[in-house]
């Protein structure tokens, strides 16, 4: 059996601190994701990008101008490293890794103890892809390819067996005999 390097795992970061160091497009961009999942996010940029600026001053984020120091882990989760910098990219990792801290260096899995895959999330249904950090660019076209031709197929299928599982732990009593129900009756809606 060939070993996998990253474990995969959906995290819940509801009022977690986490820490995005870096203020551009990319850094933007993953801060984004972390509010979609109601993490607590603070900046750590002498700039901003406009779209951060935006979240700033509708106070989504918390922004810290200046550059980052080893203090600014105090109480965080998770830490982003989106810097251009590389040096300061590596200062942020070796930090995290030394406190125990999760640490994503964008672009640079040899440096992160997690990645962030691509995925998708549309009404509830959401799918994670990822190349252990070897082709992010595959990652990101085959999360296309699903966009396009797999999710409105189940995204719909996934809104009807909603209320109707809720149902059937009311009214149909045990386990495996629910399983075999749901099993039927998704493979009669595919």
């Amino acid at each position: 059996m060939e070993a996998m390097r990253y474990y995969p795992l959906f995290a819940d970061l509801r009022g977690k601190i986490c820490l995005v160091v870096g203020g551009g497009a990319v850094a933007e961009r993953k801060t984004k994701s972390l509010l979609k999942c109601q993490a607590l996010v603070t900046v750590i940029s002498p700039t901003l990008s406009a779209g951060l600026a935006r979240l700033k001053d509708k106070n989504k984020i918390v922004w810290r101008s200046r550059g980052y120091t080893a203090d600014s882990l105090r109480g965080v989760f998770l830490v982003v490293a989106a810097t251009d910098n590389r040096a300061i990219n590596s200062q942020v990792s070796s930090s995290c890794r030394r406190k125990g801290v999760l640490v994503n260096v964008v672009d640079v899995p040899e440096e992160s103890n997690f990645i962030a895959p691509s995925f998708i999330e549309k009404k509830g249904l959401v799918i994670a892809i990822s190349t252990g950090g070897r082709a992010p660019c595959l990652a990101k076209k085959i999360r296309q390819d699903l966009e396009r031709d797999f999710i409105p197929r189940y995204g719909k299928l996934l809104e009807e067996l909603t209320p109707l599982r809720e149902k059937m732990k009311l009214s149909c009593s045990g386990f495996k005999k629910r399983k075999s129900a749901l099993k039927k009756l998704i493979d009669s809606r595919l």
